[in-house]
């Protein structure tokens, strides 16, 4: 299980970023049967969870103040995005592809949290630019849209600088990079440390999440 340094300062909560070796990381799995029941599909649209095992149908971004239950999303290249309001009393998780984010779901999801300084952000394992290649046109679009740091190199994304633009737009500046490339990481042992998509994994992806375990304030 990967964690957040910063996310690991704020009181009352757990997260955690699974692997290939625990799909689902070890904080959430006490609560995990209490978790949103969803559908994610690439898109935008972002569900308050308000009682436990809510059925949200198609969703790709969680937020909740309710204690006990994780939100959480799947990824295999995709960046996985946890965010915490500072005293703890409300926590997000955002599945951002590049149709997402194309599409704006991390601003619209800090839209409906009224998220900004208040707000730490962690991004999670995600493909790096050097493993990332797409097409002309898809990197002329992110190119366009998003500046130069979207493309460091010739037809390569690199999701986590538009995800880290797109935060820092909303007025989130504590922001956590944790975990590395799902595609190209290995352990020490040289085993991939991560299920990657753009590797040839497709039937099973990791979990990322995040859990408000208490309300009381320190």
């Amino acid at each position: 299980m990967i964690t957040s340094d910063l996310l690991n300062e704020i009181p009352g909560i757990d997260h955690g970023f699974g692997t290939a070796a625990q799909l689902v990381p070890a904080a959430l799995q006490p609560a995990w049967d209490q978790r949103p029941d969803k559908r994610q599909v690439h898109g935008t649209r972002g569900v308050a969870i308000v009682q436990p095992r809510q059925p949200v149908g198609d969703a790709d971004a969680f937020h909740t103040a309710l204690p006990g239950v994780p939100v959480s999303v799947i990824t295999a290249d995709c960046v996985p995005l946890l965010l915490a309001r500072r005293d703890g009393r409300r926590v997000a998780a955002i599945h951002a592809g590049w149709r997402g984010l194309a599409d704006g779901i991390v601003p619209q999801v800090l839209a409906q949290l009224e998220a900004g300084a208040d707000w730490t952000a962690a991004v999670g394992p995600t493909i790096c630019a050097a493993c990332y290649e797409v097409s002309a046109e898809l990197a002329d679009t992110f190119a366009a849209r998003f500046g130069a740091a979207a493309i460091p190199a010739y037809r390569h994304l690199d999701l986590r600088a538009v995800v880290t633009q797109q935060l820092a737009a909303a007025g989130i500046q504590v922001i956590d990079h944790v975990g590395g490339c799902t595609c190209c990481a290995r352990d020490a042992d040289g085993a991939f440390r991560f299920r990657s998509y753009r590797r040839g994994d497709r039937n099973s992806q990791q979990h990322a999440g995040i859990l408000i375990t208490s309300t009381e304030t320190p």
